[in-house]
């Protein structure tokens, strides 16, 4: 991915780069993204060689008490808090969700937060409303607010109304006008469930997300 000369100033030659990183994730995806049936029935959450996957591959299976991977995957794809929570809007039921289940599941004797792993399996069953809670895109998201990069979110909830913000104003705006102006690969980039993995990964990468300290992590 091209260098951002200023990761708070986004120009247009870059979001093609953007756009494409998230075609990438998008397609490997695909069937979890598109789904259309019941929650507990995207594969996500109702095939355990997929939950596995998703796991190593977002990093996130170290935040779940080893051995009970599964048993987790089992409980938010039967749980109707976790479907109350996915269809709530503010980010709220699922930080309380968050609390209830991290004495069980949560790492290092239920210390470790669970909610990264809870907002990256919302933002796959729905892509239109939430995103994940990521280390990267946190900072980013402080980067372009003006902000010292390491300022604490205190919830998700939190961290989803301030996506919220730069996606209806800036950098939000300047993604959905370029694809506007320009067209897309794919008819799924003018929507905006994808436009806003588009703006995930625009923050990821003003976070440091492709630097290369971060690769070496």
């Amino acid at each position: 991915m091209k260098k951002l000369l200023k990761p708070y100033a986004l120009e247009d030659h870059l979001i093609p780069d953007l756009i494409k990183i998230a075609r990438g994730n998008w397609e490997s995806w695909y069937d979890v993204y598109t789904h259309s049936g019941t929650i507990s029935s995207n594969p996500v959450l109702a095939d355990p060689h997929r939950f596995a996957s998703f796991l190593r591959e977002y990093s996130v299976g170290r935040t779940v008490l080893k051995g009970k991977h599964d048993e987790f995957r089992r409980e938010l794809q039967g749980s109707p808090e976790f479907e109350e929570a996915v269809r709530e809007t503010t980010g709220q039921a699922l930080d309380r969700l968050e609390g209830d289940l991290r004495p069980h599941f949560g790492s290092k004797e239920g210390k470790n937060r669970l909610i990264s792993v809870l907002s990256k399996v919302a933002a796959f069953v729905r892509p239109e409303r939430f995103v994940a809670w990521d280390q990267f895109a946190k900072k980013g998201l402080n980067v372009v607010r003006g902000h010292g990069a390491s300022s604490p979110f205190g919830t998700y909830s939190e961290y989803l109304a301030a996506f919220d913000c730069a996606w209806e104003d800036q950098p939000g705006k300047q993604i959905k006008d370029c694809v506007a102006r320009k067209g897309a690969y794919r008819a799924v980039e003018h929507e905006p469930r994808f436009q806003r993995r588009v703006l995930d990964v625009y923050l990821m990468e003003c976070g440091g997300r492709w630097s290369r300290k971060a690769r070496r992590k």
